[in-house]
This record gives C-alpha cells, sequence and structure tokens, in this order.
C-alpha cells in the first residue's frame, strides 16, 4: 500500500488515484473521501455538530471570496463553542448569523487569515482511525480543540472582534 499526505491537514490516507474533493477546499481524493463517510461512523455526540467547522478550517483552500468567508465562519462557530460558552448543538445557529443581510457586502465582511500549522494538531486520518464509534467521536472532540488551538494561537483576537460584529450584534 502506497500512503500520501492530504494537501490540507497533512493526514496519511492510503493514495487514491483519482475521485471526487471540494471544490474550494484543498485535500486529497482520500481525505474528502474519509470526511464524507465519517459521520455514518461516530456516535452521535454534542462535537458531532462541529465536523463540517473543524474539517473546512483544517482545510482552508488557497484566498478567494468563498474561501475567505467559509473559513471566516467556521472559525466563528469554533470560537463560539470553545471560548464563549456556546453549546455544539448551536452550531447551525452560529454559522447563520455572519451571512445575515446587511449593509456590509458579503465579500467585504472579512478577510484572508493565513493558515496555522497543523503539525501538532490531529486529523480526520486520526479520527477514523478510532476502533470504535465511541472513541472516533472521542478523538472528533480532540480534533476540534486541536484544530482551534492552532488558529488560535495566531489569529484569536480578529476572530473574536468579528464573531462580536457579525454574530452577536444585531445589526451591522
Amino acid at each position: 500500500m502506497t500512503f500520501e499526505p492530504c494537501i490540507g491537514c497533512g493526514g496519511l490516507f492510503v493514495a487514491v488515484p483519482n475521485g471526487a474533493v471540494h471544490r474550494y477546499m484543498d485535500s486529497s481524493v482520500a481525505c474528502w473521501s474519509a470526511f464524507n463517510s465519517l459521520s455514518e461512523t461516530l456516535e452521535l455526540t454534542a462535537f458531532h455538530a462541529l465536523l463540517v467547522d473543524v474539517y473546512a478550517s483544517q482545510h482552508p483552500g488557497v484566498p478567494s471570496n468563498q474561501t475567505i468567508n467559509s473559513v471566516a465562519i467556521h472559525l466563528m462557530v469554533l470560537y463560539g463553542v470553545l471560548e464563549r460558552g456556546y453549546k455544539p448543538e448551536q452550531a447551525l445557529w452560529l454559522r447563520t448569523r455572519p451571512g445575515r443581510a446587511s449593509s456590509i457586502a458579503k465579500h467585504d465582511r472579512f478577510h484572508w487569515l493565513p493558515p496555522p500549522s497543523f503539525a501538532t494538531s490531529l486529523t480526520i486520518a486520526d479520527v477514523i482511525a478510532g476502533a470504535t464509534p465511541s472513541e472516533r467521536s472521542r478523538l472528533l472532540e480532540v480534533w476540534v480543540k486541536s484544530v482551534w488551538q492552532a488558529w488560535k494561537e495566531l489569529h484569536e483576537t480578529q476572530v473574536a472582534a468579528w464573531f462580536e460584529k457579525f454574530v452577536m450584534a444585531e445589526r451591522f
């Protein structure tokens, strides 16, 4: 078997020569496939609601209007849950707040944040290696926290400011 690292997270996967990937997130075919099937192999826990946020945050792609907005919103969800005390079950509510109609154009709300190194973060490869649904769910929570920690060290101040302006404010 040949293994290859994912271009986004660095996780090692059995090489898959062809297949689908996300249209603007950077990942290997095998990593994207693992993401699309992981949900079915977890116990349903609160952190299950953050699966899309952690994956998108660890596979940010390259600067474009869409990736900038995506990463900003997913980081605000992780910040809201891990720093502000929102429940993971509130992730959908947190995700929709920054996209509300506003006097500020959608693509003028956020700017590119250079991604951190994920060298010390868990990846989806670590999560799928869990032997049982319970173990994979426990690893999912550790993965979420480790990815946020990598971003937090570089960009917590900016994410917190966006959170206040675009999630907490009733009007912006």
